[in-house]
């Protein structure tokens, strides 16, 4: 019941930007959190453990948010408040469900986005596979009113989730449909012409490889070997075609999107952030609050997790906070030796925090709670930082002789 309604939560935000129901579905995801946490304590499923030093970081964070939102408009206490109670509810679920769970978790509402923009969408993402190009450009996926970025970012980090648990399922049934919808994500992602997304996954997956995997693991199989061998026949022959499809549908020779735009002007959005950054003091030292680096606020999009982080809490919390997404990943291979990391229930748990971190260069969704994967985030930050409390302890205790 516990993992249904946190389940719920995550899929209810990918709701969150269809018109007219975005505040009603924000809301009640938190709910079911809410839900999600009484239920926890009232069976006694909340496990005593310490408090983590990710769990401080956010809590100080979300404290500065509320304090800071008190001076501006009722709407960013009120997000504040929203966020820093996520953050208490996030915690103590983090207590109930393992780390593995949640990874299931994950994929589960992973599959069930990708399910629910077939069944409304699929002709717009058709649309956008074909690159064709209407009177407003590229014909760019978005399901749900999501956006193109937000939709590379759900279905990138998703597409990990859903290999993850192809792997590990014991379930050929279940392995084969997890397999096939991590296929579509990836081709979600080429349809949004989620380009930041795109160069995330590959990224990614080269650690796959090299960190949890293995390169001699890899390129020993002899699948692996075929597949490659086909995939560089069809390349060659079908090259120019390719080459054609792909800067099209990636808009490589556009105006405003090619490769002389300055990552699609984000070169500039980013010098103005930092400027902005180092224009107030008071602003450098503690931010200006949760959500108030918003472009409607400061007149531009930041088109960067970690600018936007900074804006919103300084220089010295926001690098706490950063700083607690990049050691994820490291502390995520921590957690098991290298020789077994491509066999453990953990499998691209690195590999999908380090598509996080390299994304987030590009995008504003690291540190949210109103879409799915960034609320699952979250969520397995916080257990990945409880089970390292956990995996410290048995570590020193020995058995006595």
């Amino acid at each position: 019941m516990i993992e249904l309604l946190v389940g719920a939560a995550c899929y209810l935000t990918f709701l969150s930007f269809v018109p007219g129901v975005g505040p009603l579905v924000q809301a009640s995801a938190l709910v079911l959190l809410l839900g999600a946490a009484t239920y926890a304590v009232l069976l006694n499923r909340v496990k005593a453990i310490e408090i983590s030093t990710t769990e401080i970081v956010m809590y100080v964070v979300g404290v500065v948010y509320v304090v800071l939102g008190v001076f501006h408009e009722e709407d960013a206490v009120i997000s504040s408040i929203a966020f820093l109670t996520a953050i208490i509810l996030i915690s103590i679920i983090s207590r109930t469900i393992s780390l593995d769970r949640f990874l299931d978790i994950g994929a589960g509402v992973a599959l069930m986005c990708v399910l629910t923009s077939i069944a409304v969408d699929h002709t717009a993402a058709l649309a956008g596979l074909s690159a064709s190009v209407g009177r407003t450009g590229l014909a760019r996926f978005t399901p749900l009113s999501n956006g193109p970025n937000l939709t590379g970012y759900t279905f990138g980090a998703g597409s990990i989730l859903l290999i993850r648990r192809s792997i590990v399922s014991k379930n050929n049934l279940e392995r084969a449909v997890m397999a096939i919808a991590a296929i579509v994500s990836g081709v979600f992602v080429l349809a949004a012409s989620a380009r930041a997304s795109l160069i995330a996954l590959f990224a990614a997956a080269l650690f796959a490889l090299v960190a949890e995997i293995g390169l001699g693991r890899v390129f020993s199989s002899k699948w692996v070997k075929i597949g490659a061998v086909v995939f560089a026949i069809v390349g060659l022959v079908f090259s120019e075609k390719l080459f054609s499809y792909f800067t099209k549908i990636l808009e490589l020779d556009s105006n405003t999107r090619g490769v002389g735009t300055g990552g699609t002007g984000r070169t500039t959005l980013w010098a103005r952030g930092v400027a902005a950054l180092f224009d107030d003091p008071i602003t450098f030292a503690v931010g200006g609050g949760f959500r108030s680096s918003a472009a409607d606020l400061i007149g531009f999009s930041t088109e960067s997790s970690y600018i936007t982080i900074l804006l919103d809490s300084g220089v010295f919390f926001g690098a706490a906070v950063i700083l607690v997404f990049w050691y994820a990943p490291v502390k995520a291979l921590k957690l098991s030796v290298p020789q077994q990391r491509h066999s453990s229930s953990l499998v691209l748990l690195a590999s999908f925090l380090a598509f996080l971190v390299i994304e987030s260069f590009f995008n504003r969704y690291l540190l949210a709670i109103g879409n799915p994967m960034s609320l699952m985030s979250l969520l397995i930050v916080f257990s990945l930082s409880i089970r390292g409390i956990l995996s410290g302890s048995s570590s020193i205790r020995k058995p006595s002789p």
